[in-house]
């Protein structure tokens, strides 16, 4: 194996104190306003409040990134969902598994702490995607549908706030973000019939500030998108990745995804909002500014999941968000109308409706773009998203709401996982035209993509590659096999003491990843020797 490794295997009970971390008082909310620029952090999820997954770090670069190494590896211990990117903040790297919080060290993969959350009650799913970090305190949330909070420096739980009712198929997977003194996360849950909702909740203390109902009823704005026969049980909506947030205006970009039951549309007539939709509220209070619907009526379970991107191109504001469907849609902030819409794979049959003998379609419900949404590079006005070509087979079925059970009104077969082709590609910022594309066929390709200021397009295979691309043409400068661990998470690239490092997110063996051998977690760190 390359490099040290830190295997960890935590035993059971609460927090584990490997070693002291200093106090850690920040970040402040000036320094969470200068997330997407700085070079020093890697602070949300998708890197900073616009998600564009860029860090201007060039001392890697297309003309050394051959000689990157990897110099250590922190092992969790664990198999299943493994899609964070990890996040970094003071010299300390922090990540998420379905229960446990990690404090690492981000030159020397040395555990600082390590916090097990026990659960009270059963859940659907234990994927979970990252934190929120703001004045020495850590936020997430768990697969019971509980929000936390942790001391920074030690793992210490400070609070534990109860969301919603994981056993009627509620959880929280998404990486939640910090602002103005609030905690801004939504609920999944969707494909089990839950009706879903974005909150705000305080810092401090945990208590619920404002929610958003996805689902509106009565006369709330939207309901009448839905068009119920009386006794028909309807729902959907989840927020299940993170979120984008423009400061300057304090409004908060939310994708929305599917509908319930998810294949059974005639059940709910309409455009059913806000389900595959970038829904966007104040941040501050939760109030309605407005929406985009990628899909109205969707019955193909192609939620709107990964979130949004916000750029600025030819002196527009721009939004641009990549969906499960295997598009890519731009749009025009000022005006709020769609400027683009790119195919990024193999797109057919997905106008025609759902039917009890078959529907063949691509791409299938695991395909397109799923947590991971495009990375932005200001330098070269380009667009970097990461998507699978792979198509399958929708049917029509029984729908009956069984409280905790799956909710799909029917059923998709997948193609076989050999026909699966993973892809990086490229696309103009202004226009959505495609520059160019990386394939791996019979490898997908769905963990988050950032790209640098060293030309450099980073990424990870299913197969346990890291890989790095020309940001200008995609060849290929750069190759790695993490252990055959299969990638489903992100990289983050951060400096620290004046050396640039990039730190990769591989073993994800959840659902969707059918084919894949389990392999345990691990976060692995590169810089040049």
């Amino acid at each position: 194996m390359t490099g040290r490794t830190q295997r960890f295997w935590l035993s059971t009970g609460i927090a584990l104190l490997m070693s002291s971390v200093s106090a850690v008082t920040g970040p402040t909310q000036d320094q969470l306003n200068g997330a997407d620029a700085a070079t020093d952090s890697w602070l949300m999820y998708n890197k900073g409040y616009k998600a564009q997954r860029y860090s201007s770090l060039d001392q890697i670069n297309s003309g050394n990134v051959a000689q990157l190494k990897r110099i250590c590896t922190f092992e969790t211990g664990d198999d299943g969902g493994f899609q964070v990117t990890p996040q970094m903040y003071n010299g300390v790297l922090f990540f998420t598994q379905s229960t446990r919080t990690f404090a690492v060290d981000a030159r020397t993969c040395k555990a600082l702490w390590v916090h097990k959350y026990k659960m009270d009650s059963t859940s659907v799913l234990q994927t979970n995607r990252g934190v929120a970090i703001a004045d020495g305190v850590i936020y997430r949330g768990t697969p019971n549908a509980h929000l936390i909070a942790l001391d920074a420096g030690t793992g210490k739980l400070l609070w534990d706030t109860r969301v919603a009712d994981s056993t009627a198929g509620y959880f929280l997977s998404a990486a939640p973000v910090a602002y103005n003194g609030k905690i801004l996360i939504g609920e999944a849950g969707a494909d089990w019939g839950v009706k879903a909702h974005m909150y705000a909740f305080d810092a401090k203390t945990g208590k619920k500030a404002w929610t958003f109902d996805l689902i509106p009823t009565g006369t709330q704005k939207g309901a009448d998108t839905w068009k119920r026969a009386a006794s028909a049980t309807t729902g959907g909506g989840s927020t299940w990745t993170s979120y984008t947030l423009d400061v300057d205006t304090g409004k908060v970009y939310i994708s929305v995804g599917n509908p319930a039951p998810d294949f059974a549309a005639q059940y709910r007539p309409g455009d059913n909002l806000y389900t595959d939709t970038v829904t966007v509220l104040d941040a501050n209070t939760g109030a309605y500014s407005h929406h985009y619907q990628q899909i109205p009526n969707d019955d193909k379970d192609y939620d709107t999941s990964a979130a949004p991107v916000l750029y600025d191109v030819d002196g527009q504001k721009r939004m641009a968000v990549a969906t499960k469907a295997g598009w890519l849609f731009g749009y025009d902030e000022a005006a709020q109308k769609q400027v683009f819409k790119q195919a990024m794979i193999k797109v057919t049959n997905q106008e025609k409706p759902t039917t009890r003998e078959g529907l063949d379609i691509c791409p299938n419900y695991s395909a397109g773009s799923q947590w991971s949404g495009p990375s932005y590079d200001p330098a070269n006005q380009t667009l970097f998203v990461n998507a699978v070509d792979w198509c399958g087979t929708v049917k029509l079925g029984e729908v009956r709401l069984i409280k905790g059970q799956l909710f799909f009104g029917g059923a998709m077969k997948l193609d076989p996982a050999e026909k699966a082709i993973g892809r990086t590609a490229a696309f103009d910022a202004a226009t959505g035209k495609k520059l160019w594309s990386y394939d791996l066929p019979s490898i997908r390709i769905v963990g988050g993509v950032t790209s640098t200021g060293g030309n450099l397009v980073l990424a990870g295979a299913m197969n346990g590659t890291f890989y790095a691309l020309d940001s200008k043409t995609g060849k290929v400068l750069f190759k790695d096999n993490i252990d055959k661990a299969p990638i489903g998470g992100g990289v983050s690239t951060y400096s620290v003491a004046g050396k640039q490092y990039m730190a990769v997110a591989a073993g994800n063996t959840s659902k969707g990843t059918a084919g894949v051998k389990n392999v345990g977690s691990r976060v692995a760190i590169y810089t040049l020797p």
